[in-house]
C-alpha cells in the first residue's frame, strides 16, 4: 500500500513536470497592441502577418475597427469612412515635444495628411537648418587700378566715398556725363574666411542607416 502512493505520487509529479515543459515549449501570448510601430529590418515583401507599412496608406476603418480605435484620424482621414496609415518613409521619427522646449519650431507643425493632427502626434516638419553663424578670420583683399565707369564682376564703379573701407556707388546713381574719368585704387580689409567644412547635398542630415518602419494593424 505504501509503495502505490508512493508510486502514485511520482506519477502525478511527473504530469505536472511534463505540463511545465510543454507550456515553456509553446508559443508566447499576442502581447504587441495594435497600433504599435516598430523598425523591420528587412524589406516590405516580407512584412509579418498583421502589420503593414508605415507608408500613408488610406484603410477603411470598418476593414480595421481596432487600428482606427486606437490612431483614429491622427495621420490623416479623407473622409469619415476613411483613414490614413503613419507616412513615416524617408523620415526621422521624435518624441512629442509636450512642453519641454526642444522642438522650438513646434507652431510651424502641420498634418501629414487632410484631417489629420498638426501640433502633436502624426504631425510632420520639413526640414531646416538653425541661425548660426561662422568663425572668420581677417584679411585683406587688394585691388587693381580701375577707371571710373569700368566694371569689376558686373558691378559698375563710379565713385568712392570716406576714406576706407570703400563703399562702391554704382554709375547709375550719377550722371555719368558730368563725371570725368579718373583711376583710383581700392585697398581694404575684411572678415571674410571661414573653418566651416560643407559636404554638398540637397538636405542637412545626420549619419544615417535605412529600415522600414511598419505599424500593427490587428
Amino acid at each position: 500500500m505504501r509503495n502505490f502512493v508512493i508510486g502514485a505520487s511520482l506519477s502525478a509529479l511527473s504530469i505536472l513536470s511534463l505540463l511545465a515543459i510543454v507550456a515553456m515549449a509553446s508559443p508566447p501570448a499576442e502581447t504587441v497592441p495594435v497600433g504599435t510601430i516598430v523598425a523591420w529590418s528587412a524589406g516590405a515583401d516580407s512584412v509579418p502577418a498583421n502589420w503593414m507599412l508605415c507608408d500613408g496608406k488610406t484603410l477603411k476603418i470598418k476593414k480595421y475597427p481596432e487600428l482606427y480605435a486606437v490612431i483614429g484620424p491622427t495621420w490623416g482621414a479623407p473622409s469619415n469612412l476613411k483613414f490614413n496609415l503613419p507616412d513615416l518613409r524617408g523620415r526621422f521619427i521624435r518624441g512629442v515635444d509636450r512642453g519641454a522646449g526642444r522642438d522650438p519650431d513646434v507652431k510651424d507643425r502641420e498634418a501629414a495628411n487632410k484631417g489629420g493632427n498638426t501640433q502633436s502626434v502624426g504631425s510632420v516638419q520639413e526640414d531646416s537648418l538653425q541661425n548660426h553663424s561662422h568663425e572668420q578670420t581677417t584679411h585683406t583683399h587688394s585691388y587693381q587700378e580701375y577707371e571710373i565707369g569700368a566694371t569689376i564682376s558686373g558691378v559698375a564703379l563710379a565713385s568712392f566715398v570716406g576714406g576706407g573701407p570703400y563703399d562702391v556707388i554704382l554709375s547709375s546713381w550719377l550722371d555719368n556725363s558730368k563725371s570725368e574719368p579718373a583711376k583710383v585704387k581700392i585697398k581694404g580689409a575684411s572678415s571674410f574666411a571661414t573653418k566651416t567644412k560643407i559636404k554638398k547635398g540637397e538636405e542637412t542630415r545626420p549619419t544615417n542607416a535605412a529600415v522600414n518602419f511598419i505599424i500593427k494593424v490587428r
